[in-house]
């Protein structure tokens, strides 16, 4: 099928497929943030709290984790606050349309709990591979061992920072990137594994 213009011809499946990708961008670019996560290695959040105390948090994904597999683990580890939201939104629906309250708690525990297995078994091994990693100081209460552990933490989010920035630029490959991911996952390994041994 050819769409005739005054000035040009249009082939209508380039058009679809303009249309596709012009969707597909769309949501890649609102979505992608949301599935994915700003970086495919994890992520790392500094939080100040009450009293002075700054936390925090860096969460490593083992390395070479595909994008299917991060979103599924992503999920998994979001599943309390997600799974919450979608039983709410059963509870709005199913009492707007005067369900009974029998129903709705049906409903809501077999979604949860349903959800629940789904997602776990969509994760599968791979969510017991991800490291957590948390260290907490106070100003009020200055301690030169918890200011070591969060220096730690934000030294190795500043590495893996570093390889985004210089894959992105091109300045490293993809097996250059890999293999910075592989050192700084293996390095947290071992800092937990001492962790776990001193106490």
């Amino acid at each position: 099928m050819i769409v005739e213009t005054s000035s040009f011809r249009v082939d209508a499946y380039e058009v679809n497929s303009a249309r596709t990708l012009s969707s597909e961008f769309l949501l890649s670019r609102w979505l992608s943030p949301v599935l994915d996560g700003r970086c495919k290695w994890g992520g790392y959040t500094v939080s100040v709290g009450r009293y002075g105390s700054v936390g925090h948090r860096l969460v490593l994904y083992p390395p070479g984790i595909s994008a299917p597999q991060r979103r599924w683990v992503r999920l998994w580890r979001g599943w309390m606050v997600s799974g919450l939201v979608g039983v709410l939104g059963l509870l709005i629906t199913f009492g707007a349309v005067g369900a009974s309250r029998l129903v709705i708690i049906t409903a809501c525990v077999t979604f949860y709990v349903f959800g629940t297995v789904v997602v776990a078994r969509r994760a599968g091994p791979v969510r017991r591979q991800v490291l957590e990693l948390t260290a907490a100081r106070s100003h009020l209460a200055p301690d030169a061992g918890h200011a070591l552990e969060c220096g730690y933490l934000a030294t190795l989010a500043a590495t893996m920072t570093s390889a985004d920035a210089a894959l992105a630029s091109g300045v490293s490959s993809p097996p250059e990137h890999e293999m910075v991911w592989w050192g700084v996952f293996t390095n947290a390994q071992e800092h937990l594994a001492a962790a776990r041994n001193d106490r």
